[in-house]
C-alpha cells in the first residue's frame, strides 16, 4: 500500500511540476526582459547625452577654428608691421651715422635725426611687444583647440563603444523576447487546455459520451503573439500584419466601420449562428459575399511597435457564446 501511494505522490508531484515549469520560466523571462529593456533604456539616454556633448563640441570646435584664423590672420599683420618698423628704424639709424660722420652737418640737423632714432625705436619695441602679447593669445587658442579636438575624439570612441554595447544588448533582448513569447504559447496552451477541462466537468454531470461536437471554427489568424479568452469572446494579440481569415463557410452580413468599435467583419453560418471579427484591419469582403473556411477577409494593420488586438466572437441566436469553447475540435460546441 505504501508502495502505491508513494508511486502515486511521485507521479502527481512529476505532472505539477511539467504544468508549473513553463510557468515558472516564463515569469524568469518576463523578468529577464524587463531588466534588458530597462538596461537598453538606460544605455540610449547615455547615448543621447553622449551625443549631445559631441554635436555640442564640434560646434564649439567650429567656432574656436574661425576665431583663430582671425586671430592668425590679424598675427601676420602684427609680423608686417614689425618688420616695417624694424626697417624704418635701421633706414633713420643709417641716415644719423652718415650725418654724424658729415662735418658739414649742423648740430641742430643731428639733434633732429637722433630724436627721430628715439623715435622709431620706441615705436618698434611697441610693435614687438604687441606682437609677442598676440602671439601668446595665439598659442592659448591653439591649446584650447587641441584640447577640444582631443575631447571630442574622446566622446566619438565613447559613443561607439556605448553603440557596440548596445547592439550586444538588443540582441540579448530580442532572444530573451523570442523566448518569452514561445514559452507564452506553450503557457497559454496548458490554460486552455485545463479551462476546457473545467468547463466540460461543469456542463456535462453526465459521463462524458466519446461524440465529436456538431461544430468547431478555426483561428482566425495564424501568428499570434498569445490570446485572452473572456466569458464571451477571445482577443488574439499580435505583431505582424498577416491574413484574417473566415472562421467557417458562410454569408458576409457586414463588413465595414462600425462607430466606436472600429473595423467589423460579421458572417452569417445558418443555424442562427454568427461570427465577429473586430479590429484594425484592411477588409476585402462586402456585404453579401458567400467565403468558404480559411477564405482571407481582410489583413491585419499594424502601426507600431506594441501588439495589437483582434477580438473573435461567436454568436448564437443573437446572443453571445463562451467562444474559446468554439475554438476546440474535441469541445462541447452545440449548433
Amino acid at each position: 500500500m505504501k508502495l502505491f501511494l508513494t508511486l502515486a505522490l511521485l507521479i502527481s508531484f512529476g505532472t505539477h511540476a511539467a504544468i508549473k515549469r513553463p510557468g515558472d520560466e516564463l515569469a524568469r523571462y518576463r523578468s529577464e526582459v524587463m531588466e534588458m529593456g530597462a538596461r537598453l533604456h538606460t544605455l540610449e539616454k547615455e547615448i543621447n547625452t553622449k551625443n549631445n556633448l559631441y554635436l555640442s563640441s564640434l560646434e564649439q570646435i567650429k567656432q574656436f577654428e574661425s576665431d583663430v584664423k582671425l586671430y592668425r590672420d590679424e598675427l601676420k599683420k602684427k609680423h608686417k608691421e614689425v618688420s616695417n618698423a624694424q626697417l624704418e628704424n635701421k633706414r633713420i639709424l643709417q641716415s644719423y651715422l652718415l650725418e654724424s660722420e658729415n662735418d658739414t652737418t649742423e648740430p641742430w640737423q643731428r639733434k633732429v635725426h637722433l630724436q627721430l632714432l628715439k623715435q622709431a625705436q620706441e615705436k618698434l619695441k611697441t610693435k614687438e611687444a604687441e606682437l609677442v602679447n598676440f602671439e601668446s593669445k595665439v598659442n592659448e587658442f591653439d591649446e584650447k583647440l587641441l584640447a577640444l579636438r582631443t575631447n571630442e575624439e574622446e566622446l566619438e570612441q565613447v559613443i561607439k563603444e556605448l553603440e557596440v554595447r548596445k547592439k550586444t544588448a538588443m540582441e540579448t533582448y530580442l532572444a530573451k523576447v523570442d523566448k518569452k513569447q514561445k514559452i507564452e504559447k506553450i503557457v497559454q496552451s496548458q490554460k486552455l487546455k485545463k479551462r476546457i477541462e473545467v468547463v466540460k466537468k461543469e456542463l456535462s454531470r453526465a459521463p462524458i459520451v466519446a461524440t465529436k461536437p456538431d461544430r468547431f471554427f478555426a483561428r482566425p489568424v495564424d501568428d499570434f503573439v498569445s490570446y485572452t479568452a473572456s466569458p464571451k469572446g477571445v482577443t488574439f494579440k499580435y505583431q505582424a500584419a498577416q491574413p484574417v481569415k473566415a472562421v467557417g463557410g458562410g454569408k458576409i452580413v457586414f463588413a465595414g466601420d462600425l462607430s466606436a468599435y472600429g473595423q467589423v467583419v460579421l458572417i452569417d453560418h445558418g443555424s442562427e449562428i454568427r461570427t465577429v471579427l473586430l479590429g484594425k484591419m484592411n477588409i476585402r469582403v462586402k456585404k453579401n459575399d458567400l467565403v468558404k473556411n480559411g477564405d482571407i477577409l481582410a489583413y491585419t494593420l499594424s502601426d507600431s511597435k506594441e501588439a495589437q488586438n483582434l477580438y473573435f466572437e461567436v454568436r448564437k441566436k443573437n446572443t453571445a457564446q463562451n467562444t474559446i469553447l468554439w475554438l476546440d475540435p474535441n469541445g462541447v460546441s452545440k449548433i
